[in-house]
């Protein structure tokens, strides 16, 4: 399972993405690839299939919700 999340580095959201980051790769032992990017982007793609999109939503996940859609896959 390779995972991407791309982040906005102007909004700080670093310290989201690397915690999100960590907790995919516990929990499923995925390989997943950090995107700095702008513009208050968050999203986050399994395999080429974006999962979760902060723009979409309109805010960040919740704890736990990123897990949850990877394991509806």
């Amino acid at each position: 399972m390779h995972i991407t999340i791309e982040y906005c580095q102007e909004w700080n959201y670093d310290p989201i993405a690397a915690s999100l980051a960590a907790e995919l790769t516990k929990k499923f032992g995925a390989t997943c690839e950090l995107i700095a990017s702008g513009g208050g982007v968050f999203e986050v793609v399994v395999d080429g299939e974006l999962i979760y999109s902060k723009k979409d939503s309109g805010r960040h996940a919740d704890t736990g919700e990123v897990a949850r859609l990877i394991e509806k896959l």
